[in-house]
């Protein structure tokens, strides 16, 4: 009996170990994708070049108490430079002036939906559900056909690189293109070790998966910064987006399974607060663990309806969670023998080993790769090589991080709590403003 329960471990075991090592394979795969441009875009230029369209886009901004934010939003939102443009803020049942600086903002482009308790508060996605009703009946839409209308969802602290309407909606001539996500930034990323941390993790999941993605087909969505066609959300029902915790990550795949096309754009990118206290950070992460959870009622429709590609990588996407979850055991186990080396070197009991080396290389060699990419992207702001050297290593630690919000998401789970709660922002101080519309200055000039 014995021997049966330790050939069961070393069979976990084993199992466990060939998955991380796939999983890493895959991360070097996507890696080297990322840095060559896909044939799929170099046809869609020329395409668009032929098909010279007017395009309607509506910013949708959903809020709930959001008065820290919403004023400097609109204001840099009214001075993108597009000659066909509306704004949506949904007041989802705020307690502040949200809708008070709605109404006595200024532009006319301006526009405020409000939803009452007891309808409003029900998620994100119930939100913007319900913006989407409205649209479709309102006189902004009056004469334009819903294949020339491009949805844009911002967070209300979002804030677009100016260029990125050029970048983005000639795009939208390609009419098999569904949906398109630019980049995302941390503002505050210069203030705070967290903030930088998250900032890395964007422009990674950005730079990196996204752009290497696109040679498979299945980019994805995000909260914020996605530009969605208007016909393509009306291809899915009523009601686009679901209930789902990461309503983003849903509406995305059932795009790609109704036989649109999403692109990624990495000249653009939309900037956004980073959270600076842990506890926060792992609240919401926890809810975007526990959304991506409840996406995995999509892989047999994966399964059915995609093929190649697109379909292994989809259904690897939304697993990953259980990847992340036995992968914490492994880092567990790999912490205990780091103390333990630690300890041998103290004592002068250790004895070098090519393990050692080798044991580096598995926690720290992937992140020191997708590092270049980061320095890639902030050596203009003064980032050295030594110093991303040094951010990689942190980040390493910081991806700890994760395993306490999925254990906490898988938790939740288990005892059915699907509660959804909004990410608390917090006003900037005017040197971190000025420091932001530095930043965005110089990248439009670039």
């Amino acid at each position: 009996m014995i021997l049966l329960f330790g050939h069961r471990i070393d069979l976990v075991l084993v199992l466990a170990v060939t998955l991380v090592a796939l999983s890493v394979l895959y991360g070097m795969f996507i890696l080297v994708l990322s840095r060559f441009e896909p044939r799929s875009a170099q046809d869609r230029r020329v395409r668009i070049a032929a098909l010279p369209e007017h395009l309607k886009v509506v910013f949708v901004i959903p809020c709930l108490n959001e008065d820290r934010v919403l004023g400097a939003s609109l204001d840099r939102l009214t001075a993108l430079e597009h000659p066909n443009m509306e704004i949506v803020v949904i007041d989802d049942g705020s307690e502040d002036a949200t809708p008070d600086i709605v109404r006595s903002f200024p532009d006319h482009r301006v526009h405020l939906f409000q939803r009452t308790l007891p309808h409003a508060r029900e998620g994100k996605g119930e939100a913007l559900n319900a913006a989407i009703q409205h649209l479709r009946g309102s006189e902004l839409l009056a004469g334009t056909s819903p294949h020339d209308v491009v949805v844009c969802v911002m967070d209300a602290d979002g804030r677009l690189d100016p260029h990125a309407l050029e970048d983005v909606m000639p795009l939208f001539k390609d009419p098999a293109l569904g949906a398109v996500q630019i980049g995302v930034r941390i503002n505050n990323r210069e203030h705070s070790l967290l903030a930088r941390m998250q900032d890395l993790e964007f422009v990674l999941y950005t730079h990196v998966f996204q752009r290497g993605r696109r040679h498979l087909g299945s980019v994805g969505l995000g909260g914020n910064g996605q530009f969605v066609r208007l016909s393509a959300l009306d291809g899915l029902g009523v009601s686009p987006w679901s209930r789902s915790l990461t309503e983003d990550l849903d509406l995305g795949v059932r795009l790609l399974m109704d036989g649109w096309q999403t692109e990624f754009v990495s000249t653009a990118s939309v900037h956004q607060q980073g959270l600076v206290d842990v506890k926060r950070w792992v609240k919401q992460r926890t809810r975007w663990f526990q959304g991506h959870l409840q996406s995995w009622n999509l892989v047999p429709w994966v399964l059915r309806d995609l093929s190649g590609s697109r379909r292994a990588d989809l259904v690897y996407h939304l697993t990953s969670p259980f990847l992340l979850l036995l992968t914490s055991f492994l880092s567990l186990a790999f912490a205990f023998w780091a103390l333990d080396l630690g300890l041998g070197i103290v004592t002068g009991h250790a004895v070098v080993s090519g393990w050692w080396l080798s044991s580096y290389l598995i926690a720290f060699g992937p992140a020191l790769l997708y590092g270049l990419v980061y320095w890639s992207q902030e050596r203009h702001s003064g980032l050295g090589v030594l110093s991303a050297v040094v951010l990689m290593h942190l980040y390493v630690l910081y991806a700890v991080l994760w395993y306490v919000a999925g254990w906490k998401a898988a938790w939740r789970a288990v005892r059915g709590q699907n509660g959804w709660s909004k990410t608390e922002r917090v006003v900037e101080d005017q040197e971190q403003k000025d420091e932001t519309a530095h930043e965005l200055m110089a990248e439009a000039h670039a």
